[in-house]
């Protein structure tokens, strides 16, 4: 007998056994996966031996393991450089963790779909799916910083692409104080800074953080990571002529073994040549550059670059080859735009669509409660009244009787006027229903009508085309910059004005920015008066309010008046390079 009681315990305890060891094995693996993760970050070759080993051990693991391997493996694609075919395997690991309390997966699992969308150039989506991870690791105490702070960087980037400088100046400062907390990668996102106000033409603060970003390296020991931003950081600095801290840059650069250098060093080095005029050197390592480099972005700086060499030797012809390339490149970055503002519209118009169709279900379903409230709660009266009436009403049977008729006339009469209000509900359900209709052919008609204004807006992009076309075949083209070179000796009394020089300062504005008077004029209802017309192109070549009094002519507060209505009109075109 005791035998036998010793058999069934050992039965029963047999799958417990089972159990604790699977919860054991599966832990292991968890840490291994995580072990794995990190040390994408050191040594990527070792990592993707490690997850190739892990693979068989995983297939036969429970769902929540399989989904970290396949994050493990989104990640090692991305660290890899391999752009994805479609967004389906980040969006199947994406779902699954959508509602996982573990914050640090949610965060990661948004990263990595923000990455794919990138990949793909769905920049608006991209850029949803990282605001999602910041979000997550901002509310969460425990979440993976790095993550964090590699979100912020692809915000930074993305905002870049989509000329949304004052949002890329506010999530690289947020980066800077994230980085500041961690201690990881702060001379990166220093420099980060430094291009937003760059880009939004505050030269002082650009020059600031880049000096800032600079002493961070610099204690560190410029590490070869660093390469980079150590590139753009020379080409700043040689912008804004800075010289002597070039040669120091120059010196840590050429330090590096050759492999390690920088995508971006021949470009900051040809930039480096041409601002110190030693024009061959330039185009030596433009042509390098460009050879080597596969964005547009790139392939737009190295042959603007080019174009410029070629046009200071003068020789007109090579000029001409590389403006017909820049032109190229200008064009992919106009149309992969271009579908990003479509794409963006779209996402509104279903994002509407759908936010109707749900607030018509949300409506439909509170009338069905109204109803069905209503319906129980006079039921519940009725009940009510007819066991009240029956019990204070007994000994007056015939009277009760009589009473209950008259009751349930009165119920009746209430029902046919239900029946009536329902009917009127659904009659103000088919008058929405209709007016469902008509806003759906609105839509339509929005929808037709942004499509007239995106052929609109094709056809004044070939007339801008044109126009720079014919701007640079002209004499006045060749000599745009000495033309505004003249305007600023005429500003400080070194020159005066000629006959045709106000027509040839709007030539060189229209060759240097293409489509700038256009969007200008765009922005009025008539045609600008010559004074503010100029006052306009004066402020677009830099020149101050005193100095464009001088040029002019002018009481200076007259030009103020004049600035400040210029200001009003097309501020953000005279920081559009």
């Amino acid at each position: 007998m005791g035998n036998i009681r010793l058999f069934f315990l050992v039965l029963c305890l047999t799958p417990l056994f089972y159990s604790c060891d699977g919860s054991k094995e599966e832990q292991q693996l968890l840490d291994a996966i995580e072990e794995t993760w990190q040390l994408c970050e050191t040594s990527l070759p070792d990592a993707s031996i490690r997850a190739d080993r892990l693979r068989d051990s995983v297939r036969w693991s429970s769902d929540y393991v399989r989904q970290k391997f396949n994050l493990l493996s989104i990640r090692l694609r991305d660290k890899q450089h391999i752009i994805p075919s479609s967004p389906d395997s980040a969006l199947q690991v994406m779902t699954f963790f959508a509602d996982r309390k573990n914050a640090i997966d949610r965060e990661r699992a948004y990263y990595y779909m923000g990455s794919v969308y990138r990949d793909l150039k769905d920049y608006p989506r991209a850029v949803a799916h990282f605001l999602n991870a910041v979000d997550v690791a901002t509310q969460s105490k425990s979440a993976d910083t790095l993550i964090w702070q590699y979100s912020l960087s692809q915000l930074t980037f993305l905002y870049l692409m989509q000329l949304n400088y004052e949002e890329e100046l506010n999530v690289a400062l947020q980066s800077v104080e994230l980085a500041k907390h961690t201690g990881k990668y702060l001379g990166w996102y220093l420099m980060d800074v430094a291009v937003a106000y760059d880009n939004m033409n505050d030269t002082l603060r650009c020059i600031q953080y880049c000096d800032s970003s600079y002493q961070v390296i610099c204690k560190e020991g410029f590490p070869a990571a660093y390469g980079g931003v150590l590139s753009q950081m020379l080409a700043k600095y040689a912008k804004y002529n800075h010289f002597q801290k070039v040669d120091t840059l120059l010196q840590h650069l050429l330090q590096l073994p050759e492999d390690q250098r920088p995508h971006n060093y021949e470009l900051a080095l040809a930039m480096f040549y041409e601002k110190t005029n030693q024009t061959d050197l330039a185009i030596q390592h433009y042509r390098s550059y460009i050879n080597k480099v596969s964005s547009v972005t790139g392939r737009y700086e190295a042959s603007a670059g080019l174009q410029r060499c070629y046009m200071q030797k003068g020789d007109y012809r090579q000029a001409a080859e590389w403006g017909s390339r820049l032109y190229q490149a200008n064009d992919s970055i106009i149309s992969q735009r271009a579908f990003e503002q479509t794409q963006r519209a779209r996402d509104a118009y279903i994002y509407h669509r759908d936010m109707e169709e749900e607030q018509a279900i949300i409506q439909r379903d509170e009338r069905i409660k109204f109803v069905s409230v209503i319906s129980v709660l006079a039921l519940i009266s009725i009940v009510m009244c007819l066991v009240a009436y029956y019990y204070f009403r007994k000994k007056r049977f015939m009277e009760e009787i009589i009473g209950k008729d008259r009751m349930l006339k009165l119920e009746k009469e209430e029902i046919l006027r239900r029946t009536q209000e329902l009917g009127q509900k659904k009659q103000e359900i088919e008058q929405l229903g209709s007016q469902l209709d008509d806003a759906e052919k609105t839509i339509a008609a929005s929808k037709a009508q942004l499509e007239n204004t995106m052929r609109n807006l094709e056809q004044r992009t070939m007339i801008n085309k044109e126009l720079t076309r014919m701007a640079l075949m002209s004499n006045a083209t060749d000599k745009a910059e000495d033309i505004i070179e003249f305007f600023r000796k005429v500003a400080q009394g070194q020159s005066a004005l000629k006959p045709n020089s106000w027509k040839e300062l709007m030539v060189a504005i229209e060759t240097l920015y293409p489509g700038f008077l256009e969007a200008v004029q765009g922005r009025m209802h008539r045609q600008l008066r010559e004074p503010l017309l100029y006052t306009i192109c004066l402020l677009k070549i830099g020149l101050k309010p005193i100095q464009i009094a001088r040029v002019m002519d002018a009481k200076i507060q007259t030009v103020w008046n004049r600035v400040k209505r210029s200001e009003e009109i097309c501020g953000d075109l005279l920081r559009w390079q």
